[in-house]
């Protein structure tokens, strides 16, 4: 029998500095511990099979993570991620589990908050990411091409908490992938060269706009 199960979990403190390839070590590690009935690949050198659908830059943090992995049998998925939350480390959090769910390919969209320490007035931030052009320099392919990153974002806000600046951002999520450092360094290029920010990945959705909240 091989299944997959599909599981919703926050990425948040200090482990948002931790890369693509550690979090997948964290989590082999966590379902290891579990005893569940996992899915190996074959081979002389078999691993878990695992894939998390939109690896989040260094960094961000995240509320709306998703990780399928192989199983071999059924399993309590209610139970679930009490189980992995015991074994995970601090920063990370298990909220769901499912059994299957939508195709990871159908995320074409995901929406960030950025936290911004800056004296900017927030309108001076919606004015220059609405603009025909703001180009910078993309990484593509071990080169850095100038490239006008405004047709990579699909909405944005800016408003005033407190005494920080809230960014709200609905940016490409594949083909490309626009990361949101992007954001900042335009914003540390045009506007305010010593800007602070946090970032967290709020929702991923389709290419309609429509959320990917629903694990189905």
């Amino acid at each position: 029998m091989q299944l997959t199960i599909r599981l919703a979990y926050h990425k948040t403190g200090r482990a948002r500095f931790l890369s693509h390839l550690d979090t997948m070590r964290v989590f082999s590690r966590a379902l290891t511990r579990t005893g569940l009935p996992l899915r190996f690949t074959e081979g002389f050198n078999p691993h878990l099979i695992l894939s998390i659908a939109l690896p989040l830059g260094v960094g961000v943090e995240s509320i709306t993570e998703r990780l399928d992995f192989g199983v071999t049998d059924n399993v309590s998925l209610g139970r679930l991620p009490g189980m992995l939350n015991a074994a995970l480390p601090e920063g990370f959090f298990v909220t769901q589990a499912v059994m299957g769910g939508r195709p990871a390919s159908q995320i074409s969209l995901a929406t960030v908050e950025i936290l911004a320490d800056s004296p900017v007035p927030p309108e001076t931030v919606s004015r220059l990411f609405q603009t025909s052009a703001v180009v910078m320099k993309r990484n593509k392919k071990k080169e850095q091409i100038p490239t006008d990153i405004v047709p990579f974002i699909r909405d944005i806000s800016c408003a005033q908490l407190g005494d920080k600046l809230l960014v709200t951002a609905t940016l490409t999520a594949r083909d490309p992938v626009l990361n949101p450092e992007y954001l900042a360094e335009a914003w540390r290029t045009y506007l305010d060269p010593e800007a602070a920010f946090l970032f967290r990945r709020t929702a991923l959705l389709d290419c309609d706009g429509a959320k990917f909240d629903s694990l189905q």
